[in-house]
């Protein structure tokens, strides 16, 4: 179909405008899909291009790095009130916080 597609659709006709319809289908020898496109190309053709939309919004690098490194203290100052080292856990966690600072603050 030469990079054509498909959209389904439903058209609401009372039933004098459908056997109308049907009978000029009929006297032009033309299918109602072909129709429709036609009538929807030409309308598009017509109207104005709408504003493409704007890419997505990059991620505030800045905010982020800050968000982790309180997190991290945050997490750091709970773990200095327990006697004792911090549970497997709290450990996993620092170090995936501590990756993920150092990511940010490279790119």
């Amino acid at each position: 179909m030469d990079g054509r597609f498909t959209i389904p659709s439903r058209v609401y006709l009372d039933a004098e405008r459908r056997d109308k319809l049907e009978r000029l289908l009929a006297l032009h020898e033309q299918e109602l899909p072909d129709l429709l496109s036609a009538l929807l190309e030409a309308w598009v053709d017509v109207q104005p291009a709408p504003p493409l939309e704007p890419p997505p919004a990059l991620p505030d690098l800045a905010r982020e790095l800050r968000q982790r490194r309180a997190e991290l203290r945050r997490l750091r100052a709970r773990l200095a009130l327990n006697n004792g080292p911090p549970p497997l856990w709290a450990a996993q966690l620092i170090a995936d916080l501590e990756a993920e600072i150092s990511r940010l603050a490279t790119q």
